[in-house]
């Protein structure tokens, strides 16, 4: 009888079938057992989107494009199914082959592995012990809420308890807008038991740099779950 994935593939990759750039390598990285099951512990649990399952997952130590780095960062594409999961690898090896092409001497810059084929794409920090830092969803998707979800998420935080009292008798200009859906938010970035949309309220914007409040709304029971202060750049359509 053939056996299923792991409780936690994901976890699993981390410690089993970690990848590493070829410069991270070089610098002899989180080559150890020991460093890789640290960093698998650390981890949180990542919730696969609705009703979807991790039938795979691929796991990459990305570099910093610095010799010597200064920090890295952990890629996770994770796939629902075989078929996604066969282009996800497809586009790793196409990746790898073009690193390792370009990868003639240490003093000129190589690619790294942004941007592959993947159903839940996540990106870590990990600082050079290999301790990681909260995941973050990077899939364009995540931006995509049906018209209908993204306005009921509005309304309940307009006439939410946490909005009215975070809000009175507070002086914005107007040009900031409205309350925004802007995006699905994953439970390891919102502490929330599931997948949340994120909702915002900018109360001041300088040109660079936008302050307000993110509100995490259950699209299923129809609650608002928690309220943040939110900083935020320019130039990051979602966090």
């Amino acid at each position: 009888m053939s056996q299923g994935p792991p409780a936690d593939l994901v976890k699993d990759r981390v410690q089993n079938e970690l990848r590493r750039h070829p410069r991270v390598l070089y610098q002899k990285l989180l080559e150890t057992a020991e460093a890789r099951a640290r960093l698998a512990a650390e981890l949180p649990v990542l919730v696969p989107f609705g009703d979807h399952a991790f039938h795979d997952v691929i796991v990459i130590i990305d570099w910093d494009h610095r010799l010597p780095s200064r920090s890295l960062i952990m890629r996770l594409y994770a796939y629902y199914e075989a078929g996604s999961a066969a282009m996800g690898l497809a586009s790793f090896l196409a990746r790898a082959e073009e690193i390792s092409h370009r990868d003639r001497f240490p003093e000129f810059d190589v690619p790294d592995f942004e941007g592959l084929m993947a159903d839940e794409a996540y990106e870590v920090p990990v600082d050079l012990t290999g301790k990681p830092d909260r995941p973050r969803l990077v899939s364009d998707w995540r931006r995509q809420v049906a018209p209908d979800i993204a306005d009921a998420a509005v309304e309940l935080v307009r006439g939410s308890a946490q909005f009215t009292s975070l809000t009175a008798n507070l002086e914005r200009p107007a040009h900031l807008g409205d309350l925004e859906a802007v995006g699905w938010c994953p439970p390891c970035e919102s502490d929330c038991p599931g997948w949340t949309i994120d909702v915002w309220y900018l109360v001041d914007f300088d040109g660079l740099i936008g302050r307000g409040f993110s509100f995490a709304v259950d699209p299923e029971k129809h609650v608002v779950l928690n309220a943040r202060e939110l900083l935020v750049r320019a130039a990051d359509s979602v966090r």
